[in-house]
C-alpha cells in the first residue's frame, strides 16, 4: 500500500511526518526490521522444523535472580522431542503418544493421550500465528554474549487463542551466529499464557547446541 501526502510534501518534512505518524505508520526502518525476524520463521532459525537435530538448556530464574528450575531438551524435530528436569523427571513425545519417567535410570511409563493427533500442524500453527502477530520488533545488530559476536533481534509475540482458550507468548531475545545464522541462544521475558494473562517476572535463558546424531525414539527401540 502506497500513502501520498501531497499537502505534506509541500508543507515540509515535519508535517509529512506527524501525517504518517497519526496514521500509524511505522518508518521505513521500522519495517525492514519487523520483516526481516518475519522472515526467520519462514525456513530460518524460528521455524521449528528448518532446524536441525539439537539439544538445548533451559534455566528459569525469578525476578530477583534466584534459580526457580531447569531442563534439557533434546530435540530432533517438532514431534521427537524429550525434556529432562532438574529433578531427573523426564518426558518424551514422538508425534501425539507421550512417556514419564520418575528419575534418570527409572523406566518409561506411557501416559494418556492428551496431545492432537496431528502435533506437527499443531506446530505450524503456532509457528505461522507467531509471526503473524509480532510487535515491537528490535533488530539490535552485532552484539558480545560472554565475548561471543552474535546478531540479535528482540520481538514480542504470541499464538492465538485455540477453541479451549489456550494461548502462550512472551518477548523474545534471539541471538543468531552472524556467519552461520543458527539460533545460538535465546531470552524469554514477560510470559504471558491463558493462565497468565499478565505479563510474568520470570527471566529464561535457553543456550542451544546441534548435534546431527540425535536421534529420539519411542521406548524399547
Amino acid at each position: 500500500m502506497r500513502f501520498h501526502f501531497p499537502a505534506a510534501r509541500r508543507a515540509g518534512p515535519t508535517l509529512a511526518l506527524a501525517l504518517v505518524l497519526s496514521l500509524g505508520v511505522t518508518p521505513a526502518r521500522a519495517d525492514a526490521c519487523h520483516d526481516e525476524i518475519a522472515a526467520l520463521f519462514d525456513g530460518g532459525p524460528l521455524d521449528p522444523f528448518a532446524l536441525p537435530p539439537h539439544r538445548f538448556t533451559h534455566v528459569v530464574t525469578g525476578q530477583d535472580g534466584s534459580p526457580r528450575y531447569a531442563m534439557t531438551v533434546t530435540f530432533e524435530s517438532p514431534v521427537r522431542m524429550m525434556t529432562e528436569m532438574d529433578t531427573g523427571m523426564r518426558s518424551l513425545v514422538i508425534g501425539s503418544e507421550s512417556w514419564m519417567a520418575q528419575g534418570k535410570a527409572a523406566g518409561w511409563t506411557k501416559v494418556p493421550n492428551v496431545l492432537p493427533d496431528d502435533m506437527a500442524a499443531l506446530h505450524a500453527r503456532n509457528r505461522d500465528q507467531m509471526r503473524a502477530n509480532l510487535t515491537a520488533t528490535e533488530c539490535l545488530g552485532l552484539v558480545q554474549v560472554d565475548g561471543q559476536p552474535l546478531t540479535a533481534y528482540r520481538y514480542a509475540t504470541q499464538t492465538d487463542p485455540d477453541p479451549a482458550g489456550i494461548y502462550y507468548g512472551a518477548t523474545y531475545t534471539t541471538y543468531l551466529d552472524p556467519d552461520s545464522g543458527m539460533k545460538m541462544r535465546q531470552e524469554v521475558d514477560r510470559e504471558i499464557s491463558h493462565y497468565q494473562p499478565q505479563p510474568g517476572t520470570d527471566h529464561t535463558v535457553q543456550v542451544f547446541t546441534y548435534d546431527d546424531s540425535i536421534a529420539v525414539m519411542p521406548p524399547g527401540e
